[in-house]
């Protein structure tokens, strides 16, 4: 079998070279910012992100690249020692450390008062081997903005918002801070015995039409949408690696990865020993509670997770699962908007049932699967 490969190009800072490599520290250099998808899929995908990454600084860096510099250079990745501004060498058996934007999702909807703009970005902390030119971890991060504005956002607005999303703190929302944060919780090696990945992404029919326009008109977006939150939740309270969600757009599990420089190198991702197969089921909204006031309503999401190896074909977890959050629901509102608190529920049940995997008893054989990719 032909093993997947992604297209990397790889930009080297020249600044000051942090610390020094012990033989039981791996040494990784920091790559900096970059696109999933070939050179057409960039202005497609990732419009808005694009634009700010071809600000300039007086260097001639991206203004994407320097802020992550900046963020990172004082940070301890736990087995590992970062550099900033020495060269890799085939031969010293270096990591090389990316952040690697692979969501941009906006959507407009319009209310009595004014319009609701949502917005998503998602990344990767992606390590690959420089000598052997393959993917050894992956650890998925995810921000979401959602603002209202009495007149419709445009293309200017949009932006500006990103930009706050990623250069910024002004919303409390940061993606390249969680970057940060993540490599601060993970313990980074040379390589990993097993690995695991979310491999398919199933919508059920009877959940389609809760979706938002956004996704009913592409639900491809949906699906990468939903296993990079569930790798996000997944990785955040387990630490572990999940390798990129290779659908869609993708050929098969064949990806690419794109810096801001246009230099190229050719990546392997190897074939996960455990698959994660997610399956959105449906939605549900029941009323608890009807006053003069208003109402309160339990928006339900309904999942199943199946965790198995698919070359014994042995099966750890194929559950059905549910979670629901509470809203109340003013009678002065005249219109409701389901599908955020459909979300709120769905990222809910993937953080409970990510974080059970520690605790829960029924949940023995996932932990030790989980164990086995670290």
């Amino acid at each position: 079998m032909k093993i997947p490969t992604i297209f990397i190009s790889l930009i080297i800072f020249y600044v000051t070279l942090i610390g020094s490599v012990t033989a039981d520290e791996v040494k990784i250099h920091f790559a900096g910012f970059s696109f999933r998808g070939d050179y057409s899929q960039i202005s497609t995908n990732y419009p808005k992100t694009l634009s700010i990454s071809n600000q300039k600084l007086a260097d001639q860096r991206s203004i994407l690249d320097a802020t992550l510099v900046d963020k990172i250079k004082n940070i301890k990745i736990k087995g590992g020692n970062l550099v900033l501004g020495e060269l890799a060498n085939l031969d010293d058996g270096s990591l090389i450390l990316a952040c690697c934007l692979d969501t941009e999702l906006i959507s407009v909807e319009q209310f009595d008062d004014g319009f609701k703009l949502v917005i998503d970005l998602g990344a990767q902390a992606l390590f690959f081997d420089y000598s052997s030119m393959k993917v050894v971890a992956s650890y998925p991060i995810m921000v979401e903005l959602i603002d209202y504005l009495p007149i419709e956002p445009d293309d200017k607005i949009i932006t500006n918002r990103i930009g706050d999303l990623l250069l910024s703190r002004k919303y409390n929302l940061n993606l390249f801070d969680d970057f940060i944060a993540i490599l601060q919780k993970i313990e980074i090696k040379k390589s990993y015995s097993s690995s695991l990945k979310v491999t398919d992404v199933l919508l059920e029919e009877r959940a389609f039409s809760y979706l938002p326009p956004r996704f009913r008109n592409d639900p491809n977006n949906f699906k990468i949408f939903i296993a990079q939150n569930l790798g996000k939740f997944l990785s955040n309270n387990q630490g572990v690696s999940i390798l990129p969600y290779t659908k869609g757009y993708d050929i098969g599990n064949k990806i690419a990865v794109r810096f801001t420089d246009a230099k190229v190198f050719e990546l392997d991702i190897p074939e996960p020993q455990f698959a994660i197969e997610l399956t959105v089921r449906g939605f549900k909204k029941v009323c608890t509670d009807q006053k003069a006031s208003g109402s309160c309503w339990v928006y339900g999401s309904f999942a199943k997770i199946k965790v198995f190896q698919p070359m014994l074909g042995k099966v750890y977890m194929d559950d059905k699962i549910k979670q629901g959050v509470s809203k109340i629901v003013p009678s002065t509102q005249k219109t409701v908007n389901d599908w955020p608190s459909y979300q709120n529920s769905l990222m809910a049940l993937f953080n409970d049932t990510t974080k059970k995997f520690s605790t829960d008893s029924k949940y023995t054989k996932v932990r030790k699967v989980i164990e086995k990719c670290k």
